[in-house]
């Protein structure tokens, strides 16, 4: 039983750390991983929303996302949070009218992290993109501007250094292009890693059980 116990231990504590060490997979030929330093703006006709960033962080014993209200605006840009390879940066919609349902931004927030609110709508933001290695430094400046909100989500318009248009997908149906920003992968790359911490750690506590039946 012992064995089995100090497996799962070493696993638990070993096998996130290791697992946040794992580099993303190398860039096509003719690309390069690059960061990217978003400023938002809203289109002048996208109006009776509430706008807030919700950052997540992945990491051993993180706390739930933490949010904050951002005034947006058609002619000055607002910086978010850095996404990165362990923060997951999003930006959430929220009708004028569900948001005030809540007394202040504290209970708004405290209902998000509960998702509680309705009819929120999604995107996220940008931290590490694929670009062509032509492209001179590591950093680019992107202004995402956001020019819709409906049931399917949030809708932007990308532009700066770098950024290349979506293109359709063979097979994709009518009237939807069926494609993602080109964007390199930390992001959902470190969620994998969590979910196969994850995994591993619970796999760990079936032994010790499994163990201590036997």
């Amino acid at each position: 039983m012992n064995r089995f116990l100090a497996a799962a231990v070493v696993a638990a504590l070993v096998a996130p750390v290791a697992l946040a060490d794992v580099p993303p997979p190398p860039p096509p030929k003719g690309k390069k991983y690059i960061s990217v330093t978003n400023q938002v703006l809203v289109a002048k006709d996208v109006t009776g929303f509430v706008f807030v960033e919700e950052v997540t962080v992945f990491l051993p014993g993180a706390q739930p996302p933490t949010y904050k209200r951002l005034e947006l605006t058609a002619d000055k840009p607002v910086t978010p949070t850095a996404s990165a390879r362990r923060t997951s940066v999003a930006l959430l919609a929220i009708p004028k009218a569900a948001a005030d349902e809540f007394k202040g931004d504290k209970e708004l927030f405290d209902a998000l992290k509960a998702k509680k609110v309705k009819d929120v709508a999604r995107t996220y933001f940008t931290g590490t993109a694929t670009v062509s290695d032509a492209i001179k430094g590591d950093t680019v400046k992107w202004t995402v501007t956001v020019t819709g909100v409906d049931a399917k989500g949030i809708k932007t318009k990308t532009e700066g250094e770098g950024y290349e248009e979506r293109k359709p997908k063979s097979g994709a149906p009518d009237g939807e292009d069926g494609t993602e920003e080109p964007v390199a992968a930390p992001r959902n790359y470190w969620i994998a890693g969590a979910g196969a911490a994850l995994a591993l750690m619970l796999g760990g506590m079936w032994l010790v059980g499994r163990a201590r039946r036997t």
